[in-house]
């Protein structure tokens, strides 16, 4: 045979060393399918909250800071025009927040993508650790997802204050004329 290929029977004498060999390579093989199909679910897992991540928080913050600014574009509009408004520094301030929180939140998107790609590349790359017999690293999923929980908070954090602003300046323009 080819010094590629080596017979796995080589060397076995009688048929109860071969049946021995055929059962550990059998095992072998049910060990390595069941290695890749853990691996495999939990890729399949990872990919999709990869595609969750992508969708969930940073959608609602963009949504409701997009909307913020409407809101406050049809309260100078109609109802205080902005010729006639108090303290308008506070608007532009408000209108600054929710557009550091659109922007933290896109940038969390992308982040958590990145991460995601990351998990899933050390997920194939335990599937060949573990088809080897060796043992792989789990990684910690808290500290791997620390950053776009971070970047959550600051576009939570932006809109905050940006909705703080912005109440701050309709109750100016409201409650003090």
């Amino acid at each position: 045979m080819s010094d590629l290929i080596q017979d796995p029977y080589a060397g076995a004498a009688t048929d109860e060393e071969r049946e021995a060999i055929y059962q550990g390579l059998v095992h072998e093989y049910e060990r390595k399918k069941k290695v890749y199909d853990d691996f495999s679910s939990v890729w399949d897992m990872q990919h999709n909250v990869q595609l969750d991540i992508e969708d969930r928080f940073h959608k609602n913050i963009l949504t409701l800071a997009a909307g913020s600014f409407g809101v406050s574009f049809a309260f100078i509009n109609q109802i205080v025009p902005l010729q006639e408004a108090l303290q308008t520094n506070i608007l532009v301030v408000a209108w600054l927040f929710f557009g550091l929180s659109i922007i933290a939140a896109i940038l969390e998107s992308r982040i958590g993508s990145l991460i995601q790609d990351k998990l899933l590349d050390n997920i194939e790359k335990n599937i060949e650790i573990g088809y080897e017999g060796r043992s792989y690293k789990k990684a910690n999923r808290l500290l791997v997802m620390l950053p776009t929980r971070i970047m959550n908070w600051i576009a939570f954090a932006f809109f905050v204050l940006g909705v703080l602003c912005l109440l701050y300046f309709v109750y100016i323009n409201m409650a003090l004329r």
